[in-house]
């Protein structure tokens, strides 16, 4: 009798572990990573990881270490917004941890800067090839799951306008990357009419007063708004300017610098932070 007990305990425990794995799976995650000034977006839905910019040095590894598996060593997709150092530097050291599958880059190359060789070689000796996307290009990892590629510039002097702005889509619900655009480049999304309405936004450029304007707020309305910036930092980031934009618009802020990593998670329907 006892080992028909302990057969139906086990069984019961292995039916509510499986449904535990299946409600997760069903669940889209996604981490800001607290890697000091500088930015680092993870994204894990539909059995996949998406990792958007890698901050500046090799603490995306460690932080990387504390959200996923132990066994989980795969990047399906590795996206840069811009060849900034606090953007994507992180992602040499990367190369000899992970298996990436996929490179997505802009346009722009900042072809004489040191660093940027650095990078160039660590993805030559790796046999990667980095995907050029253009404004427009969507991405399917199912047909309620997708993102795409709302701004693609590489024409500009300012490194910063050069960033891709990225929309997510996770059934109803909507994410926005802006990497570090600035106010000049939001008017012109502002005045091509492009739809930037999101749930969640990640303020751009660490919250610099530069950007986030306004009126660039105003149309994206998100109800979560997350900055990426280190603790203390020299350029004074988030600064109170934006902070007060950000009130206005009534959404709520987390920041990285007062909470560590964030993570959110989503069914499609309603997100929620954990």
């Amino acid at each position: 009798m006892k080992k028909i007990f302990k057969l139906a305990l086990a069984f019961l425990f292995l039916a509510a572990a499986t449904t535990w794995q299946l409600q997760k799976e069903n669940l889209a995650e996604i981490y800001f990573l607290d890697i000091g000034q500088g930015d680092a977006i993870l994204l894990r839905v539909n059995g996949q990881n998406i990792l958007v910019d890698g901050g500046p040095d090799n603490l995306l590894l460690y932080r990387l270490g504390e959200v996923l598996p132990w066994w989980d060593k795969k990047i399906d997709y590795l996206i840069i917004s811009h060849f900034h150092d606090d953007h994507y530097m992180g992602f040499i050291e990367l190369l000899n941890r992970y298996q990436v599958k996929n490179i997505l880059v802009g346009a722009h190359r900042p072809e004489e800067e040191f660093l940027f060789s650095v990078w160039q070689q660590a993805v030559g000796q790796h046999q990667l090839e980095p995907k050029v996307v253009h404004a427009g290009d969507q991405f399917y990892l199912a047909p309620n799951i997708f993102w795409q590629i709302l701004a693609a510039d590489s024409q500009h002097e300012d490194f910063n306008d050069n960033s891709l702005l990225i929309k997510f889509t996770i059934g109803e619900i909507k994410l926005l990357l802006t990497g570090d655009l600035t106010s000049d480049k939001e008017k012109d999304l502002l005045k091509a009419k492009v739809d930037l309405s999101a749930d969640i936004l990640k303020v751009a450029h660490h919250g610099s007063k530069y950007s986030s304007a306004l009126d660039f707020l105003q149309a994206v309305s998100p109800q979560l708004c997350v900055i990426q910036s280190e603790t203390d930092n020299s350029f004074g980031h988030p600064h109170q300017e934006t902070l007060e934009r950000l009130e206005a618009i009534g959404c709520q802020i987390l920041r990285n610098d007062s909470l560590g990593n964030i993570k959110v998670e989503s069914d499609g329907l309603f997100w929620q932070l954990d």
